[in-house]
């Protein structure tokens, strides 16, 4: 239905109309319009408004009455083209006389004269001396306030064009709205009138909404479609309430029935005279309720609210098909499905029609895809239930064949789902999806089918929709299977057992079978990892870390078989992490689930104690692997796991003896315990940076047996460290390698990680795996000076204490070559405590044979100790060890001693055990000792921490003899420190002496003979007739001496004899002095010489120098000196 405009006609009998046609056209539509209703209502604007401009006849002079769709002029222009009074007087003002009359005999419409001035002067009123034209019809039509005349100055430049028409769009627009308001008053009268006498008889229905819809016209025409809106509401309210009352007695019959209604638009008003059949009291009541309708959208369109049209279409269509089928007997087959499918297409097409996304609000927009996927899943539900019987035309086309169908069928389904996605209702899309590939299944398009069903059912798995989840994937499963695709169907198989608590018996018992038996065919290869839950529970039973007969542990576990069949697996395996060491895995193979509860042991072959924390378990089957994870529990589960006392173990410790200087070695000790082993690999691996393991063709060992006293040694093959092969040993056999490494010079220590995987005569491989500290901070540091005397040096040695605890040196010795032959040393008091950063010195004197070479003679002092630490340790250590063996939990001991070392004796006063030999235990930390053993059962943690307690308490003061009696059994370290005993060619003995019986007056200068000899003792095969050049230099103290001739002088001289040098020093300073130094040098680069000073340190004694002064005293004349002073 086309909109109505606003009627405004106008009178033009002087033939101005074409001159100013055009002009009037460009200033329409009408904008800005502001309507107070005289009713008290709110103002309202109306932006723009568009009029049909018609010309002025007797038939629009007629009163048309508000039934009929042509409507009453709003406003009425008279043109006037004048400029001359006489004319005006004579003609012109009767002919607008008489068309006045003919406008105000109608009812509610204005009038507007109009008067058009072609002159450019009209505007100068000094050319007119009597009143102009536009005066007279003002004076003549004017009445009351209202101005009821406009002007247009056609030929007037002077203004522009909007000022020109100004005037006269002002008086248009409140011409047509005081009408406007005029209509509305009359209208709204006549319908209360009307209203008010509902109850009396003769009251028709159809003759209230003809009249109610005159005024919704009017609000449409003016552009008030809210307005016009609410009239049709509140008249499709008036018309629920006769439908409640059963009060349809104005609707001939129910309707419906007549060919084409049943796929007619609902949006389409031309299709019958619907208002002409209302007038008549003939209208349906099916196309009356089809009329309002589609009056009611066609102002939300213009309204620009096509939500609101589909949320009502939602509301109207349903409603008004049941209330076709309650009071239609004879409806025709697929009539209604036919009018839905036909009403929701029609609202969603005229949608996306009239609607242009890009100039809406995106908000908007989803709101309005929900709606319309609503509508389309209305209208789809509709092609579900039709049966190929009559119906509309189009729909029997569309279901003629299953192709048909299915192209429909799909078309609405993803138009509906597209909306739906787009509005975000994704649940409502999911259930779409499934309805499309359950046609697609019914079709046998399986492979479709699969792919929809795939892309869909994890979201019912996401949201819990386990019913719904089943449904589908029981579809999804049939399609797999029938396009072989085992590795999918397996999936399947599992998500239904997944959900098995919404499964039939007879369904868990068939996807059961499934499952098992795809995953365990030879011809199945990829695998499927899985989580225990639910068809699994599993918790651990025990943790036991002695295998009586076999090096390793074991593990019981529970698992809780909710499958109504027994499952054969092929391995189970509890994997334990530790940051100790990596992992152990627990394992075995082969074994059976019954339905219920199965208790099952995994054993471990692999010895590395630790503290454990649980981490996965994996039960494969086939190709499928089911996963635990313990980690994701609120509880971490944590056990303590220790290797069995008579199991293989390794070590790493430092060397014996230890040569300063030479290569840094470690020493990795393995000790087969009970077992023989047949074959063995050692992998080392640095887990700090800043070591490395030296490359090296071979590796040196030493095999030791307990029951023989007899080593052997030999060598293992290196080609890298990550495989080193052992030898064969037998039980109760140990094997120590030498490892030879480098680090950085300031680290203190180094962790090295360990593993030795071994086979054992059962055929059976082990693994032991250990992380160790290798400490490569020296406790002892050694400095050496050198004192030359004319036939022998003296060796001063300097040891200092680098480390926090005290060393008790054992021996010290000094080790030499053959060359140097004679040496003296003080004798050794048998032991000596060295407390942190002391000293201790010793002092050699070493002299050589005449006829033996000592070009470069070498020395190793060899200092044997042990520190108290060690002796503390391995005290309490062995004394624990004793009552853990009494208690039957040897496993135990390297754990229990590891925390005595660590926590337990870390506040020993070592200082206070060095200096009065006893040993002062502090107080047990029990609350240490609980943390500490807190993952080991309750009965070994009680009698571990009352080992601790009994140690403690009998121990609580040691006597030194008391340790050392338990320590005497440990090899004492030893360190090398190799020293280099300087030579010489030349040996120069150098003395200074005062020359004669003088004595050192301060300020005088006195002579010093300077005694040079020269000696080769050092070079036994020199010449001793060759002469060789010298020069001595004098290092002058000038604050205390000035040296009088030369400082520097060179002399020749012979081996053995002695050279005399006069030297003059002035002393600066009374008192005792030391002599200045005097160095002696080789004039020659080919010659090395050494200097001895006889009397380096001793002093001269300088008196002052003294004089005699008589001193004559006199009162008045002072002081007079004369003679034997004093110099100061």
């Amino acid at each position: 239905m086309e909109p109505r405009r606003v009627i405004v006609t106008y009178a033009d009998e002087q033939g101005t109309w074409s001159s100013i046609a055009d002009n009037l056209a460009a200033q329409l539509p009408l904008r800005n319009l502001v309507w107070k209703p005289s009713n008290n209502r709110a103002t309202r604007n109306i932006p723009m408004l568009d009029v049909e401009l018609k010309r002025f006849s007797s038939e629009s002079a007629k009163n048309l009455p508000p039934v009929t769709l042509h409507q009453n002029p709003y406003l009425n222009l008279y043109f006037v083209n004048c400029e001359d009074n006489e004319s005006y007087k004579t003609t012109v003002r009767q002919q607008i006389k008489d068309w006045i009359q003919l406008v105000t005999s109608k009812k509610n419409q204005e009038w507007l004269i109009v008067h058009v001035s072609n002159q450019e002067g009209a505007r100068n009123p000094a050319k007119f001396l009597r009143a102009s034209v536009i005066d007279r019809i003002k004076a003549d039509f004017n009445t009351g306030k209202r101005d009821r005349v406009a002007q247009l100055r056609m030929a007037d430049t002077d203004i522009s064009e909007k000022e020109l028409w100004a005037d006269f769009m002002a008086k248009m627009k409140e011409g047509i709205v005081t009408s406007f308001d005029q209509n509305v008053l009359t209208f709204e009268d006549d319908i209360r009138r009307l209203d008010s006498q509902r109850q009396m008889p003769g009251w028709n229905y159809c003759t209230f909404f003809i009249l109610k819809e005159g005024l919704t016209n009017a609000y449409e025409m003016m552009n008030l479609h809210d307005e016009a809106l609410r009239q049709y509401d509140e008249l499709e309210a008036s018309f629920f309430q006769i439908l409640r009352d059963n009060a349809l007695t104005w609707y001939g019959k129910f309707g419906g029935m007549q060919e084409g209604d049943d796929e007619a638009s609902l949006l389409d008003l031309d299709r019958k005279p619907y208002r002409d059949l209302i007038m008549q009291n003939t209208i349906s009541v099916f196309d009356f309720r089809t009329y309002l309708f589609g009056r009611q959208c066609n102002l939300l369109f213009r309204l620009r609210r096509p939500v609101d049209i589909c949320h009502r279409a939602l509301v109207f269509i349903p409603s008004f098909s049941r209330t076709v089928r309650e009071h239609v007997l004879n409806l025709t087959e697929n009539f209604l499905e036919s009018w839905i499918y036909s009403a929701c297409m029609c609202i969603v097409n005229e949608c996306d029609e009239l609607m242009q996304p890009a100039n809406d609000d995106p908000h908007m927009l989803v709101l309005l895809d929900g709606a319309k996927a609503e509508l389309l899943q209305l209208a789809r539900q509709q092609v579900e239930d039709v049966e190929r019987k009559p119906m509309s035309k189009y729909l029997q086309e569309a279901v003629a064949t299953d192709e048909s169908f299915d192209s429909l069928y799909m078309t609405v389904s993803a138009r509906a789902i597209k909306g739906f996605d787009g509005s975000g209702r994704h649940r409502s899309s999911l259930l779409l999806h499934g309805d499309v590939a359950a046609l697609q299944y019914y079709r046998k398009k399986y492979a479709e089918a699969a792919r929809i069903l795939e892309s869909i059912t994890w979201r019912y798995g996401h949201n819990h929709w386990t019913v719904l989840e089943n449904e589908l994937v029981i579809k999804y499963a049939l399609c797999l299977k029938e396009l072989g695709n085992s590795s999918k169907y397996a999936q399947a198989c599992l998500t239904l057992l997944r959900n098995m608590d919404d499964l039939s018996d007879n369904d868990k018992v068939f996807y059961s079978n499934e499952l098992f038996s795809t995953v365990t065919s030879k011809d199945y290869e990829e695998e499927i990892a899985h989580e225990f839950a639910p068809m699994f529970d599993v918790k651990v039973v025990s943790v036991v870390d002695i295998l009586q007969e076999e090096d390793g542990s074991y593990v019981d576990i529970m698992i809780d078989n909710k499958l109504p069949k027994e499952i054969k697996f092929n391995k189970l395996s509890v994997r334990m992490v530790s940051g100790e060491v990596d992992e152990l895995w627990f394992n075995t193979r082969h074994g059976v689930l019954k339905p219920g509860k199965n208790t099952v042991r995994v054993v471990c072959e692999s010895s590395a104690s630790g503290t454990y924390v649980l981490e996965k378990v994996h039960l494969r089957t086939g190709k499928l692997i089911f996963l635990y994870d313990f980690l994701q529990e609120s509880r971490k589960r944590v056990f303590r796991v220790d290797a069995h006392p008579k199991a293989l173990r390794a070590s790493i410790q430092s060397p014996q003896e230890i040569e300063f200087g030479t290569t840094n070695t470690f020493i990795v000790n393995v000790s087969s315990g009970r077992n023989k082993v047949t074959d063995a690999i050692l992998s080392l691996f640095p887990e700090t940076e800043g070591i490395t393991f030296l490359e090296a063709p071979h590796l040196t060992y030493t095999k030791s047996s307990a029951a023989k006293s007899e080593t052997e040694t030999g060598e293992l093959k290196l080609e890298n460290y990550d495989t080193i092969a052992l030898p064969v040993f037998e039980a109760n056999e140990t094997i120590s390698i030498v490892v030879p490494y480098e680090n950085h010079p300031s680290a203190t220590e180094h962790l090295v990680r360990l593993v030795v995987q071994y086979l054992t005569p059962n055929s059976k491989r082990h693994t032991f795996t250990l992380s160790s500290s290798v400490e490569t901070l020296l406790p002892l540091r050694v400095n050496h000076s050198i004192i030359w005397r004319d036939e022998c040096l003296n060796l001063k040695l300097d040891m200092t204490c680098t480390g926090n605890v005290p060393i008790r040196v054992l021996n010290v010795d000094l080790k030499h070559t053959e060359c140097v032959k004679d040496y003296k040393q003080p004798p050794f008091p048998g032991e000596l405590i060295l407390f942190p950063r002391q000293h201790a010195s010793f002092v050699f004197k070493i002299s050589r044979p005449n006829d033996v070479d000592v070009s470069n003679p070498k020395a190793h002092f060899i200092v044997t100790y042990q520190s108290l630490r060690d002796e503390v340790e391995k005290a309490l250590s062995t004394i624990i060890s004793g009552e853990m063996v009494k208690a039957q939990l040897e496993q135990h001991t390297l754990f229990v001693t590891s925390h005595l070392k660590k926590h337990l004796l870390r506040n020993v006063d070592y200082m206070a055990y060095g200096m009065s030999d006893v040993l002062e235990l502090p107080p047990l930390d029990v609350s240490s000792c609980e943390a500490y053993f807190a993952y080991h059962d309750a009965k070994t943690r009680e009698i571990l921490i009352g080992i601790l307690k009994t140690v403690f308490e009998e121990n609580k003061r040691m006597e030194y003899d008391q340790i050392i009696a338990i320590y005497s059994t440990e090899r004492p370290l030893q360190i090398s420190f190799p020293i280099s005993l300087p030579t010489s060619q030349m040996l120069t003995t150098v003395e200074v002496v005062v020359s004669g019986d003088q004595e050192l007056i301060v300020g005088t200068p006195t002579t010093f003979k300077v005694l040079v000899k020269h000696s080769a003792f050092w070079e036994a095969n020199s010449d001793k007739e060759q002469s060789h050049d010298f020069y001595y230099d004098i290092l002058v103290d000038y604050e205390n001496w000035l040296l009088c001739g030369h400082k520097k002088r060179l002399f020749t001289a012979k081996i053995g004899v002695t050279s005399e040098h006069l030297v003059s020093l002035v002393p600066l300073k009374t008192g005792p002095l030391h002599v200045p130094k005097i160095t002696i040098m080789s004039a020659s680069s080919n010659l090395y010489n050494q200097t001895a000073y006889v009397n380096e340190a001793e002093q001269v004694l300088v008196k002052p120098r003294t004089r005699t002064s008589t001193f004559f005293i006199d009162q008045q004349r002072g002081v007079q000196f004369s003679g034997n002073m004093i110099d100061r």
